[in-house]
C-alpha cells in the first residue's frame, strides 16, 4: 500500500502515530498520578484508568494498522523515551498530593483524555465516508474517553478542597 498512499493517507499515518506516541506518556501519566495519590481512595481509580488508557492505545495500534500504517521506526524509539520520562512524573516531581502541582497533574490527564477524544470525533467524521473504519469501535472508544474524562473530573471535585483549603 505504501506505493499507492496518498498525501492525505500519509497526515492521517502521523496524525495516529503521533496520538500512539501521546498515548505511551498518558499511560505513565496515569501511573504518575496513582502514585500522587497511593494511599487514598483515588489510587485504584487512577490505576484503573491507566489501564483503560493502555487499552484504547492497543485499540489505536489495531486501527493504525487496519488502516495499513506502521509506526515510524523513530517514533517507536521516542516511545521509550517519553515511558521512561513519564514514570518519574514530571508534572508533579515531588508527588505532593496537596500542592497546586497535584491540581496541574489533573488538569494535564483532563487535557489529554480530551485530546484523545478529539482525535476519536475526529476518525468518527472520517469513518462516515472511509469504510476502512470500524465505526462501532470508534463510538466505544468515543464513549470511554467521556467517562475517563468525567472519572478525572470526580476524582479533582473530591480533591480540589484538601489542596486549596486545607
Amino acid at each position: 500500500m505504501a506505493d499507492r498512499r496518498t498525501e492525505s493517507d500519509e497526515h492521517l499515518a502521523a496524525y495516529l502515530n503521533e496520538h500512539l506516541l501521546a498515548g505511551e506518556g498518558g499511560v505513565q501519566a496515569f501511573h504518575a498520578a496513582a502514585r500522587t495519590f497511593e494511599g487514598s481512595s483515588h489510587e485504584r481509580a487512577l490505576l484503573a484508568l491507566a489501564d483503560e488508557i493502555a487499552r484504547d492505545r492497543r485499540d489505536l495500534a489495531r486501527i493504525i494498522h487496519r488502516l495499513g500504517f506502521r509506526p515510524a521506526g523513530w517514533k517507536r524509539i521516542l516511545t521509550l523515551a517519553i515511558k521512561a520520562a513519564g514514570s518519574i512524573n514530571p508534572v508533579n516531581l515531588l508527588r505532593q498530593r496537596r500542592s497546586s502541582m497535584a491540581q496541574f497533574e489533573l488538569d494535564f490527564l483532563t487535557g489529554a483524555v480530551r485530546a484523545k477524544l478529539s482525535m476519536w470525533e475526529a476518525l468518527l467524521e472520517l469513518s462516515e465516508s472511509d469504510d476502512r473504519f470500524d465505526r462501532a469501535l470508534l463510538l466505544d472508544l468515543e464513549r470511554r474517553a467521556e467517562g475517563q474524562i468525567a472519572e478525572i473530573q470526580r476524582i479533582n471535585r473530591e480533591t480540589v478542597r484538601e489542596r486549596f483549603l486545607g
